[in-house]
């Protein structure tokens, strides 16, 4: 490639970025090609796909994608117009359109309490008590005997952890250390104080045991710790109950005072994102509070304690934002979901790969904010989110009534001054107005996207319409495309359509033959021009296969649609040689510009993204093969995980070639 096109598509990208940047510079638009990835040097021109497909991509650059009303500049903020699909109308409501999941940010509804997590399970609950139930003499004494039983049976252990919720909601843990007890009152014993103490978090009880014959004492272990589900419960509720034993000859124990309002135990609330503890006392979180009694109770004490919330976080953000359902027809509602994930989110993180079953991850994360965008009617777009959240991973927004159209939106995510936005992308209810593939995520014009497009097998689907196969398609979005980092950073530049008529995927029985694909009856006019993948989603076992544009995969291994688009939309090679004893028998091949595969050891040596790690094999076919991306965790090899050196180099140029007009 010549020096001067690389340094001109370069320099091009360069200026897009920096005119997105100088008008918006809070904004960080996901990456933008090899150009702004520091891991690789600048992005070189080329042309793809077949001269048939480029004219077409290349005729619609400037116009209407299927209408004929000029189409509107690619777009990468919320203050943009979206970009258009057709001249339709777009969807309006005049009622209010919020109903969200959080039903403490409901404007509709007022503010509500959120929603308790009594259903979670613990190491132990108790039996109920509530400590702080008034300060009669009645109370008091039930309390003391309550507690007092719990000591006998031996129930009251030292350091209590509660069971984590499993995907309630994104958990914090919250942590309440009692440091240090020194009476002021609050014994009737001569040979010292026995003080035990409970806390209660959100209800469920954490005892400690007794600790004999000190009036002054700095447990070591006196530390309650419990998962918190933020998302849906963003403040906790923590009581501290202190009590002295006295024995059977002092008659009974002493509930000693800890609080200055009325009382004796000391009764917060805690913010849990970010962190800060109200209520009787106000104090920071991670700092020691110290707290002592007014005469209530059967004397003093001084208490000092400490709360914590420790927030699992990993370096990175991204931004997921989906609508359910998929194709929705008007009049439905739908649901527009916003979600935030650290960087380093892979396919199997968060929803299950059945192609390669890892173990489930929590890769949510706590954003500053989170925002839902939408564009309901004609006009100006608008000037400010429909939907914010502090401090969530995750919210919905619900729009009522969607009239047919188009319906556009977009979701934002910001952490200190990182702010990722989606882009703004359209779906279409009912029909398409023109041409037979129907957008259910459109982000832009083709010559600028790449365009997946999810055929229904006939051996597993009714159509297109088909309620199983929506769901499918949905799910493979959500899990495999908007379920790993890199294709996560490119969503802008990714288009997703159905095609109006079924495929079929079989297993092969030629030999040498893995699968046979056979496309739509109307693929090669209605798709084959602008289309980068043609996905057929089947649910019946066989090993699947990409040629000729096509590829196969079942709905729920994940991995494995990456895999096959990295073959379809990005003419990879198969990196796998099953080294465990097994055949060579991948797709191998040379693909220039930027291939992931070399014929020979010396071009892998001269021009491979990492040389030093070099390797060969030998197919079945006999033919030697150089590459230098890892044999594990790597998308074109077995275990088709993230896409590695290689891969994302070529992956890189393809994109840049879109933002280019290009694609």
């Amino acid at each position: 490639m010549p020096v001067g096109s690389v340094r001109a598509l370069s320099d091009a990208i360069r200026a897009v970025r920096d005119a997105d940047r100088a008008r918006f510079p809070s904004l960080v638009i996901a990456r933008m090609g090899a150009d702004d990835n520091p891991r690789h040097g600048p992005t070189a021109t080329g042309r793809i796909g077949s001269p048939a497909r480029r004219i077409q991509k290349a005729t619609s650059a400037g116009c209407n994608e299927l209408g004929h009303t000029p189409i509107r500049a690619r777009l990468k903020h919320p203050h943009f117009l979206p970009p258009a699909i057709d001249a339709g109308p777009r969807s309006t409501t005049a009622q209010c359109r919020i109903a969200s999941t959080l039903s403490h940010v409901n404007p509709c509804l007022g503010s509500v309490d959120a929603a308790d997590d009594s259903g979670i399970n613990s190491t132990q609950e108790g039996n109920g008590m509530k400590p702080s139930l008034g300060t009669g003499s009645g109370g008091s004494v039930r309390r003391r005997r309550i507690i007092a039983f719990l000591a006998s049976l031996g129930m009251i252990v030292a350091t209590q952890v509660s069971a984590p919720t499993a995907w309630a909601g994104h958990t914090v843990k919250l942590r309440v250390v009692i440091e240090k007890v020194k009476q002021q009152g609050c014994t009737d014993s001569t040979d010292g104080s026995d003080f035990y103490a409970r806390v209660v978090i959100n209800g469920q009880n954490f005892d400690f045991g007794e600790i004999e014959d000190e009036d002054e004492i700095s447990p070591t272990d006196w530390k309650a710790e419990k998962d918190v589900p933020v998302d849906v419960q963003p403040t906790a509720t923590v009581q501290i109950v202190l009590a002295e034993s006295d024995g059977f000859f002092n008659f009974g124990d002493d509930l000693c005072d800890i609080s200055a309002e009325d009382g004796t135990d000391l009764d917060l609330t805690v913010a849990l994102a970010p962190c800060a503890v109200t209520g009787e006392v106000s104090t920071p979180c991670a700092q020691t509070k110290t707290v002592t009694g007014n005469d209530e109770g059967d004397g003093d004490a001084e208490l000092s304690f400490r709360v914590e919330v420790e927030v699992p976080d990993a370096p990175g953000l991204t931004v997921r934002c989906t609508h359910t359902p998929l194709w929705p027809q008007p009049g439905d509602d739908v649901t527009i979901k916003v979600e935030a994930f650290d960087g380093a989110i892979q396919v199997g993180d968060m929803e299950l790969d059945a192609a390669r079953n890892p173990a489930l991850v929590d890769r949510r994360k706590i954003a500053d904010k989170l925002e839902i965008w939408v564009q309901n009617q004609p006009g100006p777009a608008p000037d400010a989110p429909d939907l914010v959240l502090d401090h969530k991973t995750m919210g919905e927004f619900i729009v009522h009534d969607v009239p047919a159209g188009d319906l556009e939106y977009g979701c934002v995510a910001r952490e200190d001054t990182d702010t990722r936005f989606t882009g703004w992308r359209r779906t279409r209810l009912g029909p398409p107005a023109q041409g037979a593939a129907i957008p259910v995520i459109f982000t832009g014009d083709r010559a600028n996207s790449i365009d997946i497009v999810f055929i229904a097998d006939t051996d597993n689907y009714t159509g297109s319409n088909d309620p199983a196969f929506l769901t499918n398609v949905a799910d493979v979005i959500k899990g495999a495309y908007y379920g790993q980092n890199y294709f996560l950073d490119q969503q802008q530049h990714i288009n997703f359509w159905l095609a109006d008529q079924r495929g079929d995927a079989d297993a092969g029985t030629a030999p040498g033959t893995i699968c046979v694909l056979t496309p739509p009856a109307n693929w090669a006019t209605d798709y084959a021009a602008w289309a980068d993948a043609g996905a057929i989603l089947h649910t019946n076992a066989f090993r699947d296969c990409a040629n000729n544009g096509l590829f196969s995969s079942a709905p729920t291994s994940l991995s494995t649609v990456l895999h096959e688009t990295g073959h379809a939309a990005f003419a990879l090679a198969d990196e796998y040689c099953r080294e465990a004893g097994n055949a060579c028998d991948g797709g191998y091949f040379e693909n220039r510009p930027h291939p992931n595969m070399y014929d020979t050891a010396a071009e892998c040596q001269n021009e491979a993204p990492s040389p030093v790690n070099c390797r060969s094999f030998t197919d079945t076919r006999g033919r030697t093969w150089s590459l230098s991306d890892p044999t594990q965790n790597d998308l074109m090899n077995v275990d088709q995980r993230p896409p590695q050196a290689a891969d994302i180099r070529r992956m890189d140029w393809m994109f840049a070639n879109c933002i280019a007009g290009t694609c």
